[in-house]
């Protein structure tokens, strides 16, 4: 008996029908607008970014077009022009051998961050510059010239204390000076700084001019210009280590003064200062001699050398009211040459 086959029947293929709707199709479409969008907002990103945050529309550095430069750009472009501009500044120089003074050139640099500030402030259309700054030597010929007396047409005067000894009448002359309310220039010997600080300090504290009166009392004349070098840089070390600030200005002991002492105080940035009118305290007691050798020589830009001497101190009040009674003001040294 034959069995049946169970195969099962053949079917035949059918198509599935896909149905767009309306709906469907507003949604692919705002789909589709959706990436255009994101497509053109990520690509214009960037123009965007330069209208907001960059610089405006036809500005220009110099003779380069900028506009549109962010500021991390235009710092490059800054920086790069600045490096082709800068020059260092040369100092003055004597040659011993010739006798010939060189003068002194200045310096050129680039203020970067004014000068991109400058752009990135700049109104449509504006030409900016480089913020320039010219550095000044640290020697000048001003310096190979020792001033006896400032040239100035006020009615003013320095008076310039030399120390290297006296320090017994100091805290007097201190008084007398703030009584008169008046500043001097003191010029501080080393090896006496360094047995009195705290009295070096209470002269700048109080306001004076402290400058360098060399690290010790000796013949400078016959030095050589290297040892007077060390002469005033030693006192200079010396006088920073006691937290006080000496000026630029050398009064070489003895008042010993020729090329040599001047160029080597020049060479370190340091003008030599001599005086108008000497007191010649230290060798009297008499302080009539002392203010007689002073009130008759009176001049616009005169320095008056003294000592911490007493009769100095005896005479300094009668020097000041006849100085004032003439219209005269006192100053320390480095404010009348800066007012030159």
């Amino acid at each position: 008996m034959k069995r049946k086959s169970k195969l099962a029947p053949k079917r035949e293929g059918r198509l599935t029908a896909i149905v767009i709707t309306r709906q469907t199709t507003l949604l692919m479409a705002f789909a589709v607008l959706v990436f255009v969008f994101t497509v053109v907002l990520v690509s214009s990103l960037d123009d965007i970014r330069r209208m907001v945050y960059g610089a405006k529309p036809g500005v220009t550095l110099e003779t380069r077009i900028i506009s549109g430069y962010l500021p991390n750009e235009v710092r490059r472009v800054v920086e790069a022009m600045a490096e082709q501009e800068r020059t260092a500044p040369k100092d003055a120089m004597f040659f011993k051998e010739t006798g010939e003074l060189i003068p002194e050139e200045p310096g050129l640099d680039i203020d970067v961050d004014l000068t991109v500030n400058q752009v990135m402030r700049a109104k449509p259309g504006e030409k900016v510059q480089l913020a320039r700054i010219v550095i000044a030597p640290a020697v000048t010929m001003r310096h190979f010239d020792p001033v006896y007396r400032i040239n100035t047409g006020r009615q003013a005067m320095a008076m310039a204390v030399n120390i290297a000894w006296g320090e017994e009448h100091l805290p007097r002359l201190l008084e007398i000076l703030r009584e008169h309310n008046m500043k001097v220039t003191f010029f501080i010997d080393g090896e006496w700084a360094q047995k009195f600080p705290d009295m070096v300090r209470l002269l700048n504290e109080e306001g004076h001019e402290v400058a360098n009166h060399g690290y010790r009392h000796v013949h400078v004349e016959k030095m050589s210009e290297s040892t007077i070098r060390k002469l005033i840089s030693d006192n200079e070390k010396l006088l920073i280590s006691l937290e006080v600030t000496p000026s630029r200005l050398f009064s070489p002991p003895y008042g010993e003064c020729n090329q040599t002492v001047v160029s080597a105080a020049a060479s370190l940035g340091y003008t030599t200062t001599m005086w108008t009118i000497d007191t010649l305290d230290w060798n009297t007691q008499d302080s009539t001699k002392v203010s007689g050798r002073v009130i008759p020589k009176i001049a616009p830009g005169a320095i008056i050398l003294a000592h911490p001497t007493l009769s100095f101190l005896e005479a300094l009040p009668v020097i000041v009211d006849a100085s004032r009674k003439a219209g005269y003001g006192f100053f320390t040294i480095s404010d009348l040459l800066e007012s030159e």
